[in-house]
């Protein structure tokens, strides 16, 4: 990160979480000071291409340091993440030291970054066991909208940044909610990063007994929660052909919005387990499963008539960059939770396999549906 990355929005926002309040305002400039103590203020700059924004950022980060007693790096930094996700890719070995890396563990940790962020967004369109022709093209254009900051100490660690800037995914302006694909589409990065973090931690749960490997039904049931074998390539990139003895990924979410629910802060691999990793990754290469589609949307309607076993859902949801609806059935118990979630008007989310053929009545056999986790607010979690 540098001075660049911050902007007069994202010192506000960390000023106002910080129990900073406004004392004056100009064309150039603000006056903030503390809640507590209105004789303390310092002075905020809101031209970040001004000659003395940098001078003046120095200053700031400077006197908000000495307040809370941490470096003006750890400001610096802080101020600058409140709009962005950041994960940090980390590997430590024994050969690793001085802010330096194996050339050979070096290339596999950049290849790991691209690896990782593209079997996630394929795993968040697709749930596959093995994508290999069939990656999806979107995974790669989702991809590369995430950008790579500068490395930084800390054994040896490459942040991956994307945005966490979101757009009201719910209009609620009609009798039935609907969906605003505009702000579906800025949430993608936010929901990569959380099918991520629970692939990573499904693998590595299923990896970490060195002296038993998973079953077969285990790999499969992996799939689900999008572990693939792109995904555990990602991973051998590092502590297999990087010869690396620790990998681990931390999710470092933007304080401008809630994290994603039950999701882990960090995940660890060490370097014995790449063979049972590579176990994963052929079987899944090999494995003969039905590819399921996701997809996030608000539920429209619902209906259940006396004596059925199941209720039937319409659910609004952005497929090819358009508003579509698409049918489903759900069990009684599972209905009942939509049915909750349809009063709350709350962002839902669906595996299956899907029909969408062009001018039929989109359907989907359902295999998993829950509330989207990736998407809260603060009153969410209260």
């Amino acid at each position: 990160m540098n001075t660049f990355d911050i902007g007069f929005e994202e010192i506000v926002s960390y000023l106002s979480r910080s129990g900073w309040q406004r004392s004056l305002v100009g064309p150039f400039a603000e006056v903030w000071h503390p809640a507590d103590d209105e004789d303390a203020s310092i002075l905020v700059p809101k031209k970040p291409d001004a000659p003395d924004f940098p001078k003046t950022l120095h200053i700031l980060t400077g006197e908000l340091a000495k307040k809370e007693d941490r470096t003006p790096d750890e400001i610096r930094l802080e101020i600058s993440r409140q709009f962005i996700d950041v994960t940090d890719l980390r590997a430590e070995d024994e050969q690793i030291s001085d802010g330096t890396i194996p050339l050979l563990a070096g290339i596999g940790l950049f290849n790991s970054a691209h690896r990782l962020m593209v079997s996630a967004a394929a795993a968040t369109l697709h749930r596959q066991g093995y994508y290999g022709s069939s990656m999806p093209r979107a995974a790669h254009k989702h991809a590369r909208r995430m950008r790579l900051g500068q490395t930084r100490p800390g054994s040896y660690i490459i942040p991956v940044i994307s945005n966490a800037r979101f757009g009201e995914l719910v209009d609620n302006r009609f009798d039935e909610p609907r969906i605003e694909a505009r702000a579906d589409d800025s949430y993608f990065e936010r929901r990569m990063l959380t099918t991520l973090s629970g692939a990573l931690e499904v693998l590595a749960e299923m990896t970490m007994v060195r002296d038993r490997a998973p079953t077969k039904d285990e790999m499969l049931g992996a799939v689900d929660e999008g572990v693939s074998s792109e995904l555990c390539a990602a991973v051998l990139d590092v502590i297999g052909k990087g010869g690396v003895g620790v990998f681990d990924v931390t999710f470092n979410w933007a304080p401008t919005s809630p994290p994603p629910a039950a999701t882990a802060g960090k995940i660890m691999f060490m370097g014995e387990a790449a063979e049972l990793i590579h176990q994963v990754e052929s079987e899944l290469k090999e494995a003969d499963a039905p590819a399921e589609r996701i997809l996030y949307g608000v539920i429209r309607r619902l209906s259940l008539k006396r004596n059925d076993t199941t209720g039937h859902v319409s659910m609004e949801t952005v497929l090819d960059g358009k508003t579509r609806v698409v049918s489903f059935e759900l069990p009684l118990d599972v209905y009942q939770r939509a049915a909750r979630y349809h009063g709350e008007r709350r962002p839902v989310v669906v595996r299956g396999i899907l029909d969408a053929t062009p001018g039929k009545r989109a359907t989907m056999q359902v295999s998993a549906f829950d509330a989207d986790r990736s998407v809260a607010t603060f009153e969410d979690i209260e």
